[in-house]
């Protein structure tokens, strides 16, 4: 089921955004002409990772910056604590999450 979460003019550069689908906290991240969604949480301590440090796309936990891939989720530093990914569309101007 895809759910429209925001509008692809809402998604600022080089930073994170918010959105809660079905209860759930999700960070979208635009990368270029791309745009990504994993989990918001940190699995560390539960950091906000939509206001993390987006360095190319890899974004950094604000509390302990831990690298995660926005396209794939994974932390290289600790493979085991990757992130869960959504699949994004991007459909007009509409973004759309995949649950």
């Amino acid at each position: 089921m895809r759910l429209t979460v925001c509008r692809l003019a809402d998604l600022p550069a080089h930073q994170g955004y918010l959105v809660e689908v079905a209860g759930e906290a999700i960070a979208l991240f635009r990368v270029g002409d791309e745009v990504h969604a994993v989990e918001n949480g940190c699995p560390h301590r539960g950091g906000p990772l939509a206001f993390g440090d987006l360095r190319g796309g890899t974004v950094f936990c604000p509390l302990h910056a831990w690298g995660f891939d926005v396209r794939t989720g994974r932390c290289d530093e600790f493979p085991e604590a990757s992130l869960r990914t959504f699949a994004v569309h991007v459909e007009g101007d509409e973004v759309q999450i995949e649950l």
